[in-house]
């Protein structure tokens, strides 16, 4: 699946009306940061779904619904208050981890890679941060489900398209050889959720992946 880097109107819908997983929206919502057009979209969209709230029948609430959600708002600010996220992070993704990338337990998974698992969802859909040296390259594979990549530092690219930071790269079941190649110079760091397994082709790929986890 070939994209320009932006993702489609699709997502922003999906985000906009809860429907996408704890994964899936963490990725838009960092990818949103970037994009001013894009955060202009999400509230466009939160605006017309308000709309059409406006005319459903009302429902009952608990008494304590207000007090709740008071209480939610209070424990969210302090933790976008807090000084452990690096600056140079999407907001989303900065209060989601909560403390800078390098106090994160990274995993090496080969020569020049190592990863952080951040979640794990049902139906193996696995969200993870990716750091790669510059200069290396992802392992050929292919895909069982859909993969997102959001770029948080440096780029790679994949045939004549570059990646960089706030683009993000779309492959499901037909994004066949996949062949991220990192480009010299700082390492290369992503957000990345994948719903199933890869496919890795080389045979010693096939025999460590149970033991990297992807």
């Amino acid at each position: 699946m070939k994209t320009n880097g932006i993702i489609s109107d699709d997502w922003i819908v999906s985000y906009a009306s809860g429907a996408l997983s704890e994964a899936h929206a963490l990725v838009v919502a960092s990818h949103c940061s970037y994009h001013p057009t894009l955060q202009q979209k999400i509230l466009d969209a939160e605006n017309i779904g308000g709309m059409f709230m406006e005319n459903c029948e009302p429902a009952d609430i608990s008494n304590d619904l207000f007090d709740n959600l008071m209480d939610r708002i209070d424990e969210e600010h302090q933790v976008s208050e807090t000084e452990n996220s690096d600056s140079n992070l999407p907001t989303p993704l900065a209060d989601y981890i909560g403390k800078p990338l390098d106090e994160l337990k990274w995993r090496t998974m080969g020569p020049g890679l190592s990863q952080v698992r951040l979640w794990t969802g049902p139906n193996d859909e696995r969200l993870w941060l990716l750091k790669a040296k510059g200069g290396a390259k992802i392992p050929t594979h292919d895909h069982n489900g859909l993969e997102l990549t959001l770029v948080l530092q440096g780029s790679y690219h994949i045939d004549e398209q570059c990646y960089r930071p706030g683009m993000i790269e779309i492959a499901d079941e037909d994004t066949k050889n996949h062949t991220p190649i990192i480009d010299d110079g700082e390492d290369c760091i992503c957000l990345v959720v994948t719903e199933a397994p890869i496919k890795i082709h080389s045979l010693i790929g096939r025999m460590v992946q149970p033991f990297i986890g992807l």
